[in-house]
Protein backbone atom coordinates (compact mmCIF):
# COMPACT_ATOMS: atom_id res chain seq x y z
CA UNK A 1 0.00 0.00 0.00
CA UNK A 2 1.40 3.59 -0.93
CA UNK A 3 4.42 2.28 -2.61
CA UNK A 4 4.14 4.87 -5.88
CA UNK A 5 3.24 7.57 -3.01
CA UNK A 6 6.06 6.49 -0.98
CA UNK A 7 8.33 6.22 -4.22
CA UNK A 8 7.59 9.73 -5.35
CA UNK A 9 7.92 11.01 -1.42
CA UNK A 10 11.95 9.62 -1.17
CA UNK A 11 12.67 11.43 -4.48
CA UNK A 12 11.45 14.87 -3.32
CA UNK A 13 13.62 14.56 0.26
CA UNK A 14 16.45 13.02 -0.97
CA UNK A 15 16.67 16.65 -3.05
CA UNK A 16 15.89 18.73 -0.65
CA UNK A 17 18.16 17.21 1.98
CA UNK A 18 20.87 17.84 -0.36
CA UNK A 19 20.29 21.54 -0.15
CA UNK A 20 22.05 23.88 2.59
CA UNK A 21 18.80 26.56 2.55
CA UNK A 22 15.57 26.18 0.76
CA UNK A 23 14.04 28.86 -0.92
CA UNK A 24 10.15 29.34 -1.94
CA UNK A 25 11.17 27.99 -5.37
CA UNK A 26 12.60 25.16 -3.91
CA UNK A 27 9.73 24.82 -2.12
CA UNK A 28 7.02 24.88 -5.29
CA UNK A 29 9.48 22.78 -7.39
CA UNK A 30 9.40 20.07 -4.39
CA UNK A 31 5.83 20.19 -4.01
CA UNK A 32 5.04 20.15 -7.82
CA UNK A 33 6.77 16.48 -7.57
CA UNK A 34 4.57 15.75 -4.98
CA UNK A 35 1.57 16.81 -6.26
CA UNK A 36 1.84 14.59 -9.12
CA UNK A 37 2.76 11.75 -7.00
CA UNK A 38 -0.91 11.74 -5.36
CA UNK A 39 -2.43 11.77 -8.84
CA UNK A 40 -0.44 8.99 -9.93
CA UNK A 41 -1.68 7.73 -6.91
CA UNK A 42 -5.37 7.87 -7.85
CA UNK A 43 -6.09 10.71 -5.26
CA UNK A 44 -8.88 12.90 -6.18
CA UNK A 45 -7.57 15.72 -7.49
CA UNK A 46 -9.89 18.20 -5.06
CA UNK A 47 -8.38 16.49 -2.10
CA UNK A 48 -4.95 17.04 -3.84
CA UNK A 49 -5.13 20.53 -4.61
CA UNK A 50 -6.36 21.46 -0.77
CA UNK A 51 -3.47 19.11 0.44
CA UNK A 52 -1.14 21.18 -1.95
CA UNK A 53 -2.26 24.49 -0.57
CA UNK A 54 -2.05 23.98 3.48
CA UNK A 55 1.55 21.66 2.76
CA UNK A 56 2.60 25.23 0.59
CA UNK A 57 1.96 27.47 3.81
CA UNK A 58 3.04 25.42 6.55
CA UNK A 59 6.32 25.09 4.48
CA UNK A 60 6.47 28.65 4.17
CA UNK A 61 6.82 29.64 7.71
CA UNK A 62 9.61 31.29 8.50
CA UNK A 63 10.62 28.62 10.99
CA UNK A 64 11.46 25.92 8.04
CA UNK A 65 13.01 28.17 5.82
CA UNK A 66 15.22 28.85 8.40
CA UNK A 67 15.89 25.82 10.23
CA UNK A 68 19.22 24.40 10.35
CA UNK A 69 18.01 21.10 8.25
CA UNK A 70 15.05 22.96 6.47
CA UNK A 71 14.49 19.85 4.17
CA UNK A 72 13.72 17.57 7.62
CA UNK A 73 11.48 20.49 8.48
CA UNK A 74 9.76 20.33 4.95
CA UNK A 75 9.25 16.39 5.90
CA UNK A 76 7.99 16.50 8.79
CA UNK A 77 5.15 19.07 7.62
CA UNK A 78 4.71 16.75 4.83
CA UNK A 79 4.50 13.94 7.52
CA UNK A 80 1.73 16.70 9.91
CA UNK A 81 -0.35 17.24 6.84
CA UNK A 82 -0.64 13.34 5.61
CA UNK A 83 -1.57 12.37 9.37
CA UNK A 84 -4.87 15.34 8.62
CA UNK A 85 -5.32 14.17 5.36
CA UNK A 86 -5.82 10.49 6.85
CA UNK A 87 -8.13 11.74 9.75
CA UNK A 88 -5.64 12.91 12.28
CA UNK A 89 -4.63 11.69 15.63
CA UNK A 90 -6.64 8.45 16.84
CA UNK A 91 -6.72 5.15 15.59
CA UNK A 92 -9.11 3.22 17.92
CA UNK A 93 -11.86 2.05 16.03
CA UNK A 94 -15.98 1.83 17.24
CA UNK A 95 -15.78 3.19 20.58
CA UNK A 96 -19.12 1.01 22.56
CA UNK A 97 -20.69 3.36 24.49
CA UNK A 98 -24.67 2.21 25.01
CA UNK A 99 -26.06 -1.16 25.22
CA UNK A 100 -27.12 -2.79 22.46
CA UNK A 101 -25.29 -1.16 19.91
CA UNK A 102 -25.68 -1.62 16.58
CA UNK A 103 -23.49 -2.00 13.64
CA UNK A 104 -24.12 -2.27 10.42
CA UNK A 105 -21.81 -2.67 7.18
CA UNK A 106 -22.77 -1.72 3.85
CA UNK A 107 -21.00 -2.03 0.18
CA UNK A 108 -20.72 -3.44 -3.00
CA UNK A 109 -21.32 -7.29 -3.83
CA UNK A 110 -17.99 -9.05 -3.52
CA UNK A 111 -16.27 -6.39 -1.48
CA UNK A 112 -15.52 -8.81 1.66
CA UNK A 113 -18.59 -7.31 3.94
CA UNK A 114 -19.78 -10.97 5.35
CA UNK A 115 -16.06 -11.72 5.92
CA UNK A 116 -14.95 -8.11 7.36
CA UNK A 117 -18.43 -8.67 9.60
CA UNK A 118 -16.48 -11.98 10.97
CA UNK A 119 -13.43 -10.34 11.90
CA UNK A 120 -15.15 -7.34 13.29
CA UNK A 121 -16.53 -10.13 15.68
CA UNK A 122 -13.55 -11.20 16.61
CA UNK A 123 -12.40 -8.30 17.22
CA UNK A 124 -14.65 -6.69 19.43
CA UNK A 125 -14.53 -10.09 21.69
CA UNK A 126 -10.86 -9.44 22.24
CA UNK A 127 -11.86 -6.25 23.13
CA UNK A 128 -13.77 -8.04 26.10
CA UNK A 129 -17.56 -7.32 24.13
CA UNK A 130 -20.05 -10.14 23.24
CA UNK A 131 -21.46 -9.64 19.83
CA UNK A 132 -23.88 -10.96 17.70
CA UNK A 133 -23.83 -11.67 14.30
CA UNK A 134 -27.08 -11.07 12.14
CA UNK A 135 -27.66 -12.78 8.34
CA UNK A 136 -29.11 -9.81 6.50
CA UNK A 137 -27.56 -10.65 2.95
CA UNK A 138 -30.56 -12.01 1.32
CA UNK A 139 -29.16 -11.67 -2.15
CA UNK A 140 -26.42 -14.40 -1.92
CA UNK A 141 -27.65 -17.97 -1.26
CA UNK A 142 -24.22 -19.02 0.56
CA UNK A 143 -24.35 -15.59 2.89
CA UNK A 144 -26.27 -17.20 5.71
CA UNK A 145 -23.89 -20.48 5.80
CA UNK A 146 -20.84 -18.40 5.88
CA UNK A 147 -21.65 -16.15 8.41
CA UNK A 148 -22.75 -18.61 10.42
CA UNK A 149 -19.22 -20.58 9.72
CA UNK A 150 -17.36 -17.22 10.94
CA UNK A 151 -19.39 -17.04 14.07
CA UNK A 152 -18.34 -20.53 14.84
CA UNK A 153 -14.86 -19.88 14.13
CA UNK A 154 -15.02 -16.47 15.93
CA UNK A 155 -16.41 -17.82 18.84
CA UNK A 156 -19.20 -15.46 18.86
CA UNK A 157 -23.41 -15.96 18.76
CA UNK A 158 -24.59 -16.09 15.51
CA UNK A 159 -29.04 -15.54 15.13
CA UNK A 160 -30.34 -18.36 13.05
CA UNK A 161 -33.69 -17.77 13.06
CA UNK A 162 -34.63 -17.69 9.38
CA UNK A 163 -36.68 -14.58 9.54
CA UNK A 164 -40.13 -13.94 7.48
CA UNK A 165 -38.57 -10.33 6.42
CA UNK A 166 -36.21 -7.36 7.49
CA UNK A 167 -38.62 -6.45 9.95
CA UNK A 168 -38.58 -9.60 11.36
CA UNK A 169 -35.38 -10.22 11.64
CA UNK A 170 -34.20 -7.21 13.10
CA UNK A 171 -36.49 -7.23 16.07
CA UNK A 172 -36.05 -10.87 16.57
CA UNK A 173 -31.82 -10.42 16.32
CA UNK A 174 -32.79 -7.64 19.36
CA UNK A 175 -34.74 -9.77 21.39
CA UNK A 176 -32.35 -12.47 20.93
CA UNK A 177 -29.57 -10.01 21.85
CA UNK A 178 -31.34 -9.29 24.75
CA UNK A 179 -32.17 -12.42 26.31
CA UNK A 180 -28.16 -13.57 25.62
CA UNK A 181 -27.02 -10.34 27.42
CA UNK A 182 -24.82 -9.40 24.29
CA UNK A 183 -24.02 -6.07 23.93
CA UNK A 184 -23.00 -5.87 20.19
CA UNK A 185 -24.94 -6.12 17.09
CA UNK A 186 -23.40 -6.84 13.77
CA UNK A 187 -25.85 -6.59 10.99
CA UNK A 188 -24.97 -8.08 7.45
CA UNK A 189 -26.43 -6.41 4.73
CA UNK A 190 -27.27 -7.39 0.54
CA UNK A 191 -24.17 -6.35 -2.17
CA UNK A 192 -25.51 -3.22 -4.26
CA UNK A 193 -24.56 -1.31 -6.81
CA UNK A 194 -25.19 2.49 -6.56
CA UNK A 195 -27.02 2.98 -9.81
CA UNK A 196 -29.99 -0.36 -8.08
CA UNK A 197 -32.62 1.93 -7.17
CA UNK A 198 -34.82 -0.96 -5.61
CA UNK A 199 -31.74 -2.15 -3.92
CA UNK A 200 -30.51 1.11 -2.58
CA UNK A 201 -34.31 1.81 -1.68
CA UNK A 202 -33.81 -1.65 0.66
CA UNK A 203 -31.43 -0.35 2.25
CA UNK A 204 -32.84 2.79 3.44
CA UNK A 205 -35.49 0.67 4.87
CA UNK A 206 -33.24 -1.63 6.67
CA UNK A 207 -31.55 1.64 8.38
CA UNK A 208 -34.68 2.67 9.02
CA UNK A 209 -35.64 -0.99 11.03
CA UNK A 210 -32.31 -1.61 12.60
CA UNK A 211 -31.29 2.47 13.89
CA UNK A 212 -27.36 1.57 13.46
CA UNK A 213 -25.21 3.04 15.58
CA UNK A 214 -22.51 2.70 12.93
CA UNK A 215 -22.97 2.46 9.40
CA UNK A 216 -19.56 1.59 8.23
CA UNK A 217 -19.35 1.25 4.71
CA UNK A 218 -17.09 -1.73 3.25
CA UNK A 219 -13.87 -0.66 0.29
CA UNK A 220 -12.21 -2.49 -1.70
CA UNK A 221 -8.09 -0.99 -1.58
CA UNK A 222 -7.80 -1.95 -5.24
CA UNK A 223 -10.85 0.59 -6.27
CA UNK A 224 -9.21 3.59 -6.61
CA UNK A 225 -10.95 7.12 -6.35
CA UNK A 226 -13.79 5.38 -7.83
CA UNK A 227 -14.56 4.54 -4.06
CA UNK A 228 -15.66 8.13 -3.15
CA UNK A 229 -18.21 8.45 -5.46
CA UNK A 230 -19.73 5.61 -4.77
CA UNK A 231 -19.28 6.43 -0.63
CA UNK A 232 -20.91 9.66 -1.41
CA UNK A 233 -23.87 7.26 -2.64
CA UNK A 234 -24.35 5.01 0.16
CA UNK A 235 -24.06 8.02 2.48
CA UNK A 236 -26.94 9.64 0.95
CA UNK A 237 -29.63 6.50 2.05
CA UNK A 238 -27.67 5.15 4.59
CA UNK A 239 -25.41 7.87 6.48
CA UNK A 240 -22.32 6.55 7.00
CA UNK A 241 -20.04 7.08 9.97
CA UNK A 242 -16.48 5.53 8.74
CA UNK A 243 -15.45 2.90 6.48
CA UNK A 244 -13.45 -0.49 6.60
CA UNK A 245 -10.72 -0.96 3.76
CA UNK A 246 -10.35 -4.18 2.88
CA UNK A 247 -7.00 -5.73 0.63
CA UNK A 248 -4.63 -3.32 2.81
CA UNK A 249 -2.08 -5.68 2.57
CA UNK A 250 -2.06 -5.46 -1.64
CA UNK A 251 -0.28 -3.52 -4.06
CA UNK A 252 -2.71 -0.76 -4.05
CA UNK A 253 -1.74 2.37 -4.95
CA UNK A 254 -3.76 3.99 -1.98
CA UNK A 255 -5.90 7.00 -3.36
CA UNK A 256 -9.37 5.89 -2.25
CA UNK A 257 -7.55 5.55 1.50
CA UNK A 258 -5.69 9.12 1.23
CA UNK A 259 -8.86 10.69 -0.34
CA UNK A 260 -12.05 9.34 1.99
CA UNK A 261 -11.45 11.17 4.71
CA UNK A 262 -11.71 14.77 3.65
CA UNK A 263 -13.48 14.10 1.20
CA UNK A 264 -16.58 11.94 2.87
CA UNK A 265 -15.95 14.03 6.21
CA UNK A 266 -16.43 10.21 7.92
CA UNK A 267 -13.11 8.68 9.70
CA UNK A 268 -11.47 5.18 8.39
CA UNK A 269 -11.99 2.87 11.23
CA UNK A 270 -10.09 -0.45 10.43
CA UNK A 271 -8.52 -2.14 7.48
CA UNK A 272 -8.05 -5.79 6.49
CA UNK A 273 -4.59 -6.94 6.41
CA UNK A 274 -4.94 -10.54 5.30
CA UNK A 275 -7.62 -13.19 4.93
CA UNK A 276 -7.46 -14.69 8.21
CA UNK A 277 -9.99 -14.14 10.40
CA UNK A 278 -7.49 -12.01 12.55
CA UNK A 279 -6.29 -9.94 9.88
CA UNK A 280 -8.04 -7.17 10.66
CA UNK A 281 -6.41 -3.66 12.30
CA UNK A 282 -7.12 -0.60 13.38
CA UNK A 283 -6.77 2.45 11.35
CA UNK A 284 -4.21 4.75 12.65
CA UNK A 285 -3.44 7.74 10.69
CA UNK A 286 -0.04 8.63 12.33
CA UNK A 287 1.44 5.37 11.97
CA UNK A 288 0.37 5.26 7.93
CA UNK A 289 1.46 8.57 7.42
CA UNK A 290 5.02 7.78 9.49
CA UNK A 291 5.44 4.94 6.43
CA UNK A 292 5.04 7.34 3.54
CA UNK A 293 7.66 10.14 4.59
CA UNK A 294 10.02 7.05 5.57
CA UNK A 295 10.20 7.20 9.26
CA UNK A 296 8.71 3.73 9.30
CA UNK A 297 6.07 1.81 11.55
CA UNK A 298 8.08 0.29 14.80
CA UNK A 299 5.25 0.67 16.80
CA UNK A 300 2.67 -0.98 13.69
CA UNK A 301 5.23 -4.31 13.43
CA UNK A 302 5.66 -4.56 18.04
CA UNK A 303 1.99 -4.87 18.36
CA UNK A 304 1.60 -7.67 15.49
CA UNK A 305 4.54 -9.14 17.75
CA UNK A 306 3.35 -8.48 20.67
CA UNK A 307 1.51 -11.34 22.02
CA UNK A 308 1.95 -13.28 25.56
CA UNK A 309 4.02 -16.03 23.82
CA UNK A 310 5.68 -14.62 21.81
CA UNK A 311 7.11 -12.52 24.52
CA UNK A 312 7.72 -15.23 26.89
CA UNK A 313 9.97 -17.04 23.58
CA UNK A 314 11.88 -13.60 23.14
CA UNK A 315 12.75 -13.39 26.39
CA UNK A 316 13.81 -17.02 26.95
CA UNK A 317 15.70 -16.54 23.50
CA UNK A 318 17.45 -13.28 25.01
CA UNK A 319 18.58 -15.64 28.18
CA UNK A 320 19.94 -18.43 26.36
CA UNK A 321 21.97 -16.17 23.89
CA UNK A 322 23.86 -14.21 26.87
CA UNK A 323 24.40 -17.72 29.04
CA UNK A 324 26.08 -18.82 25.40
CA UNK A 325 23.47 -21.39 24.87
CA UNK A 326 21.34 -20.40 21.70
CA UNK A 327 20.92 -23.32 19.53
CA UNK A 328 19.17 -23.82 15.70
CA UNK A 329 15.57 -24.46 17.69
CA UNK A 330 15.71 -20.94 19.13
CA UNK A 331 16.63 -19.64 15.30
CA UNK A 332 14.06 -21.59 13.95
CA UNK A 333 11.69 -20.30 16.53
CA UNK A 334 12.46 -16.74 15.24
CA UNK A 335 12.20 -17.68 11.50
CA UNK A 336 8.73 -18.66 12.35
CA UNK A 337 7.77 -15.65 13.95
CA UNK A 338 8.85 -12.87 11.43
CA UNK A 339 6.47 -15.30 8.93
CA UNK A 340 3.65 -14.75 11.56
CA UNK A 341 4.60 -11.07 11.35
CA UNK A 342 4.42 -11.30 7.42
CA UNK A 343 7.66 -11.78 6.57
CA UNK A 344 10.77 -10.39 6.27
CA UNK A 345 10.23 -7.49 3.58
CA UNK A 346 7.18 -6.69 5.33
CA UNK A 347 9.44 -6.22 8.49
CA UNK A 348 11.37 -4.09 6.66
CA UNK A 349 9.05 -2.05 5.03
CA UNK A 350 7.65 -1.00 8.86
CA UNK A 351 11.33 0.21 9.33
CA UNK A 352 12.74 3.60 9.07
CA UNK A 353 13.48 4.40 5.27
CA UNK A 354 17.40 5.08 6.36
CA UNK A 355 17.46 1.47 8.36
CA UNK A 356 17.22 0.00 5.02
CA UNK A 357 18.91 0.90 1.85
CA UNK A 358 16.81 1.76 -1.16
CA UNK A 359 15.93 -0.96 -3.36
CA UNK A 360 16.38 -3.32 -0.67
CA UNK A 361 14.38 -6.74 -1.44
CA UNK A 362 15.01 -10.01 0.11
CA UNK A 363 14.13 -13.40 -1.05
CA UNK A 364 11.30 -14.51 1.16
CA UNK A 365 12.26 -18.31 0.30
CA UNK A 366 15.14 -17.78 2.79
CA UNK A 367 13.88 -18.28 5.91
CA UNK A 368 11.80 -21.44 4.49
CA UNK A 369 15.08 -22.95 3.25
CA UNK A 370 16.28 -22.24 6.63
CA UNK A 371 13.59 -23.85 8.45
CA UNK A 372 13.56 -26.87 5.83
CA UNK A 373 17.96 -27.29 6.75
CA UNK A 374 17.03 -27.45 10.34
CA UNK A 375 13.81 -29.66 10.52
CA UNK A 376 16.27 -32.19 8.54
CA UNK A 377 18.69 -32.42 10.76
CA UNK A 378 18.92 -34.34 14.00
CA UNK A 379 18.19 -33.25 17.92
CA UNK A 380 21.94 -33.10 18.56
CA UNK A 381 22.61 -31.41 15.59
CA UNK A 382 20.18 -28.53 16.37
CA UNK A 383 21.80 -28.45 19.93
CA UNK A 384 25.13 -28.14 18.84
CA UNK A 385 25.53 -27.28 15.25
CA UNK A 386 29.47 -27.33 15.58
CA UNK A 387 29.60 -31.04 15.32
CA UNK A 388 28.37 -30.36 11.28
CA UNK A 389 31.23 -32.12 9.29
CA UNK A 390 31.09 -32.57 5.74
CA UNK A 391 29.29 -35.61 5.61
CA UNK A 392 26.39 -34.76 7.99
CA UNK A 393 26.02 -31.64 5.97
CA UNK A 394 25.82 -33.72 2.92
CA UNK A 395 22.82 -35.40 4.60
CA UNK A 396 21.07 -32.36 6.10
CA UNK A 397 21.03 -30.96 2.51
CA UNK A 398 19.39 -34.05 1.09
CA UNK A 399 17.27 -33.96 3.39
CA UNK A 400 16.34 -30.42 2.74
CA UNK A 401 16.44 -30.35 -0.86
CA UNK A 402 18.88 -27.73 -1.01
CA UNK A 403 23.12 -27.25 -1.80
CA UNK A 404 25.34 -27.73 1.03
CA UNK A 405 26.66 -24.28 0.58
CA UNK A 406 22.84 -22.95 1.65
CA UNK A 407 23.56 -25.03 5.30
CA UNK A 408 27.05 -23.31 5.03
CA UNK A 409 25.41 -19.89 4.45
CA UNK A 410 23.15 -20.52 7.02
CA UNK A 411 25.52 -21.65 9.88
CA UNK A 412 27.62 -18.18 8.72
CA UNK A 413 24.07 -16.80 9.74
CA UNK A 414 23.16 -18.12 12.86
CA UNK A 415 26.92 -17.66 14.12
CA UNK A 416 27.07 -13.70 13.32
CA UNK A 417 23.47 -13.08 15.01
CA UNK A 418 24.60 -14.94 17.83
CA UNK A 419 27.97 -13.00 18.26
CA UNK A 420 25.80 -9.55 17.70
CA UNK A 421 23.30 -10.22 20.23
CA UNK A 422 25.24 -11.40 23.07
CA UNK A 423 27.12 -8.42 22.88
CA UNK A 424 24.53 -6.29 22.42
CA UNK A 425 22.54 -7.65 25.19
CA UNK A 426 19.57 -6.58 23.85
CA UNK A 427 16.65 -7.68 26.16
CA UNK A 428 14.90 -8.65 23.03
CA UNK A 429 17.78 -10.40 21.22
CA UNK A 430 15.98 -13.27 19.23
CA UNK A 431 13.34 -10.72 18.01
CA UNK A 432 13.92 -8.71 14.58
CA UNK A 433 16.74 -8.08 12.87
CA UNK A 434 18.22 -11.12 11.59
CA UNK A 435 21.57 -9.76 9.96
CA UNK A 436 22.51 -11.00 6.84
CA UNK A 437 19.03 -11.91 5.77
Amino acid sequence: MFESVKKAFGGVFDGLRRKGLLSQGDIDAALAEVKLGLLGADVDYRVVKSFIARTREACLDEKVLKSITPGDQVVKVLYEQLTQALGGQGGKGIAITHIPYRVMLVGLQGSGKTTTLGKLALLFKKEGHYPLLIPGDYGRPAAYQQLQKLASDAGVEFYGEHAGSLADLVHGADRFAREKSLDVQLLDTQGRHDFDTELMDELQTVTALYHPDETLIVLDSMIGSKAIPLSQSFNKVAPLTGAIFTKFDSPAQGGAVLSFKESIGKPIRYVGVGEHLQDLDYFVPERHAARIVGYGDIEGLLKRYDNAESMAKAAGVAKRVQTGKFDLYDLRDQLLEIGQVGGINKMLESLPANMVPKGTVVDEGVAKRFTAIIDSMTDTERRSPAILNASRKRRVARGAGVDVSEINRMLKQFELFSRMAKMANNKHAGGFGLPGF
